[in-house]
């Protein structure tokens, strides 16, 4: 097995284990075939194309659940933080958002938009993408329904954590009286929340698996059309025929 051969190997691994076993000889094949003699790794052009087809083979419902998750990971991460110092002023409307830097104050708000915004959905969607109706299919769709509790179980963990030591506080922030102790603490840090963000992933990695399932009919499948030679190496269309 050749370098080349090899590392187009790996970036194949990325795809569902079912679309390998249909298209995966297929594919190496118009891989190794357009690539220029004594390469050892693929160019920038064809990892791309490979990157963009594995996503539009697991489609927008992986797509989305994928964002949930990973607006989950993120904002257990931020409440982390936010364990680190005090903080008396919600800031923004958030927690300790007004005193992070400016990117990092945008990627919080756009992980709080997906971790809320794609609640709902998320469960749905995963339904209607394993056809949960179906008898063949309900224990695939239960599994489903237990992951997505168990996101919001950990959404939930990580936001009571986070407010550390509110909940022993006699006057909170927030009140009309003035608050005796803040956002988190300086002296006790909730480490957590990181094992919070490591669920987060591992849970992905779990709702990844039970979308992992082929299309319904045949005719769903992408067509692998290999038209790459010795001359032309433009053989995006290889791998993102629509589907």
């Amino acid at each position: 097995m050749t370098g080349l051969e090899r590392h187009c190997r790996w970036l194949l691994r990325a795809y569902p284990a079912w679309y390998r076993r249909e298209r995966s000889d297929e594919m190496l094949g118009a891989l190794l075939e357009a690539s220029p003699p004594g390469r050892s790794w693929p160019t920038f052009r064809d990892a791309r194309t490979l990157i963009v087809g594995n996503l539009r083979v697991r489609g927008w419902v992986w797509l989305w659940s994928m964002a949930w998750v990973g607006a989950g990971a993120t904002y257990a991460v931020f409440f982390f933080f936010l364990t680190t110092k005090p903080f008396f002023d919600p800031g923004w409307g958030i927690i300790g958002l007004g005193e992070v830097p400016l990117w990092f104050g945008i990627v919080i708000i756009v992980a709080t938009a997906v971790l809320y915004g794609a609640l709902v959905p998320v469960l749905i969607a995963g339904l209607f993408r394993l056809r949960g109706w179906r008898r063949g299919n309900r224990l695939r769709a239960a599994t489903w329904i237990v992951a997505w509790i168990v996101g919001v179980g950990l959404q939930g963990l990580a936001a009571y954590w986070a407010q550390y030591p509110l909940h022993s506080c006699v006057n909170p922030p927030g009140n009309a009286v003035p608050p005796q102790c803040p956002y988190g603490s300086p002296a006790v840090v909730s480490w957590g929340e990181l094992g919070i963000c490591a669920a987060w992933l591992a849970l992905g990695i779990l709702m990844s698996l039970i979308l992992a399932v082929p299309p319904t009919r045949r005719s769903d499948l992408p067509s692998m059309r290999s038209r790459a030679s010795g001359k032309n190496t433009s053989h995006d269309s290889t791998f993102l025929d629509p589907l």
